[in-house]
């Protein structure tokens, strides 16, 4: 790892007390601990792991409590693949959340590449998987990904697929991991059917490439694929910690910071390396709460892996109204201090308007490169569709130089090491001491940052500019079919309009309180539009998304024609008249 840099002289005093209060000694005595537990949700080991945790809030004088919902996960046990008519001994074979528990038998038919949606934290790939592929008809479906795809699986199931083989690009065991769309686990009453209703394995790269050239041989190949799961409700303790910020009482607006700390196996970057950072700054700032002007909340969630974020969807849920009316962000910590990480460069991401705000952190603290990255529909992102400010998801992440040099194929987490993701070797040698200790500092700078502003940081003018490029794109891909001007001419009298507001808010001619309550509003309504699809209480699916989702199907103008091509116009006219109200309802509450 480069030797990281501090520039202490850009650091306030409060900054520079906190940055120092910081210390490895709690954070990896918690990894220590959860190196001995597999943390799979709905098991003892979660529930020791909670105890934990909770026990060291109450031995650091933290308030919290503990929460047992029943979370709607899937547990996935045992995938068993039996050729027919061919003599086969697999490696390691492993089945997915929500997969169908059961057994099939029938010929193999390789369907290409699987890489087509989102995949598990944000993995991504081409836009329609399998437009061409005839009806399967009941036969099992090989699919070469690299790495799961939800959203290939639902379309193999609607071409009638009996089952689903997925090859993994890790050659000693494929990845773990979910097949739901569905985000929580559970689906609302009316998107039920949403729920895979077909067996899903996982094997290596060695054994897909022969199961391969088997299927496409002139003889074929027939198997029988078993799949073992149990899909439940079951108690998953969540643990929240509520730090009061004393130095403004009157002020009941929070951040929340929250991570996962389930787990497939020991989990180590992913994520007790998350759950330890996040124990540090909790004590840390319990320690300092006299200094901090706004209040700070702080989730351990369970269900991540098994429940599609079914721990904080479960927290949204409940707490929906008062995080619509006072969360002012929400910060993922997610797959921090993998060793040999340098940079927050490729896995790292934020809504537009935070982006100066966690790139001057990370110059000040770190001295490290970092980029912007469109957050995909991943993480315990649970709080798109409320519209909150999100920074981080993943943390930071190892080079790519480093990455290509030992082979690692793309992974959605612990730092872009493949060889911990989602697999059983994501032990406590994967982690780096220096390493979390940098991010936990980076985290806790730019959370002060926004907990003691007295402005809130976030530059909205940068968010309208990144939605009206977005809708220039998309009203270039539409050409003469559809006129996306109004958006683009609303979306610029906006950003007038938030320029103006910011000048006087910062001059004092706006009071802080109003001010921020504006700013929060903003928030609401862009990220909304940037992100989201559904409504402002409900989930979008965990399927890829591009920016502006409302006007992706824009891309369609192209292949259609006649009354296709028309129906699409009247979805596009109906989509931005709302957008144009949204925007010019947001433009009018300015104060």
């Amino acid at each position: 790892m480069s030797e990281a840099t501090t520039d202490r002289s850009a650091l306030t005093e409060e900054e520079r007390e906190i940055f120092d209060t910081i210390d490895i000694e709690e954070p990896w005595n918690l990894l220590e601990e959860f190196a001995e537990l597999n943390r799979l949700s709905g098991t003892e080991d979660e529930r020791r792991a909670a105890e934990y945790m909770t026990g060291r809030l109450d031995a650091l004088g933290v308030e919290h409590q503990r929460f047992d919902p029943e979370l709607y996960i899937s547990q996935p046990h045992d995938a068993t693949i039996r050729t027919i008519n061919k003599t086969f001994e697999p490696g390691i074979v492993k089945t997915v959340g929500f997969s169908a528990s059961t057994t099939v038998q029938a010929e193999v038919e390789y369907v290409g590449t699987a890489s087509s949606d989102l995949v598990d934290d944000g993995v991504e790939g081409p836009r329609e998987p399998f437009a061409e592929l005839d009806d399967l008809e009941g036969r099992i479906a090989l699919v070469d990904g690299g790495s799961f795809s939800i959203g290939a699986t639902t379309v193999l199931e609607e071409k009638g697929a009996g089952g689903v083989i997925a090859i993994h690009e890790h050659r000693r065991e494929p990845h773990d991991g979910i097949a739901t769309p569905v985000w929580g686990g559970a689906p609302p009453y009316d998107e039920r059917e949403r729920i895979p209703d077909v067996p899903i394995a996982n094997v290596t790269k060695h054994d897909g490439g022969i199961l391969r050239d088997w299927a496409e041989s002139e003889e074929g190949l027939e198997l029988e694929l078993s799949t073992e799961l149990t899909t439940d409700w079951m108690a998953c303790p969540i643990v929240e910690a509520r730090i009061e910020g004393k130095a403004d009482p009157d002020n009941d607006d929070f951040l929340l910071l929250h991570g996962h700390y389930d787990s497939w196996y020991v989990g180590i970057t992913d994520n007790a390396t998350g759950d330890a950072g996040m124990l540090e700054l909790a004590r840390v700032f319990n320690e300092h709460a006299d200094k901090l002007k706004r209040d700070i909340r702080i989730c351990w969630w369970p269900a991540h892996s098994t429940g599609r974020y079914a721990g904080s969807t479960w927290y949204t849920d409940e707490h929906a109204v008062e995080i619509a009316e006072r969360c002012v962000a929400q910060v993922n910590m997610d797959s921090p201090g993998a060793k040999d990480s340098a940079e927050y460069t490729d896995m790292s991401c934020w809504t537009p308007e935070a982006h100066g705000l966690v790139t001057d952190t990370i110059d000040d603290v770190a001295g490290i490169p970092s980029a912007e990255q469109f957050p995909p529909r991943a993480g315990d992102y649970s709080f798109d569709n409320i519209g909150v400010t999100g920074f981080f998801m993943l943390g930071s992440n190892i080079p790519k130089e480093i990455r290509d040099e030992r082979g690692y194929h793309p992974v959605g987490g612990c730092g872009g090491n493949s060889d911990a993701w989602h697999v059983s070797t994501d032990t406590l040698d994967k982690a780096g001491k220096d390493e979390l200790l940098r991010d936990i500092r980076i985290y806790a700078v730019s959370i002060l940052r926004v907990l003691n502003a007295e402005l809130l940081p976030f530059d909205h003018t940068r968010y309208a500019d990144r939605l009206i490029d977005v809708v220039e794109e998309y009203d270039e891909v539409a050409g003469d079919a559809f006129d996306f001007g109004p958006t683009i001419d609303e979306l610029a009298e906006l950003r007038e309009a938030i320029e103006s507001f910011r000048e006087r808010a910062e001059a004092g001619d706006i009071p802080p309180s109003v001010a921020n309550n504006a700013i929060t509003e903003l928030s609401r309504t862009l990220t909304r539009l940037y992100l989201v699809e559904d409504g402002q209480f409900e989930q979008d699916p965990a399927t890829s998304r591009d920016p502006v989702p409302r006007y992706d199907p824009a891309h369609e103008f192209a292949r259609l024609d006649g009354d296709e091509r028309r129906f699409l116009e009247v979805q596009m006219k109906r989509a931005q008249n709302d957008t144009v109200h949204e925007l010019r309802q947001a433009r009018r509450r300015l104060p």
